[in-house]
């Protein structure tokens, strides 16, 4: 399981990282781009927080049953 949380936490950074670079970027961007930019690192923290949510229930799940 340590590897898993690893693993998701590894994706959602990169994801965030890629966002980050986005909103950083000096380029000239339309109307709104850079708040849907912004939108998307919150949409991302949800996604995380959900799919951890779920693999620590789930590891929880595991733990009760094996007690």
């Amino acid at each position: 399981m340590h590897g898993e949380i690893l693993n998701l936490l590894d994706c959602h950074l990169s994801e965030l990282q890629a966002l980050r670079q986005e909103l950083a970027s000096r380029r000239a961007a339309m109307p709104g781009e850079r708040l849907q930019v912004a939108a998307a690192t919150a949409s991302a923290a949800e996604q995380y927080a959900h799919a951890m949510t779920s693999m620590l229930t789930h590891a929880d799940d595991h733990g009760a049953t094996a007690s």
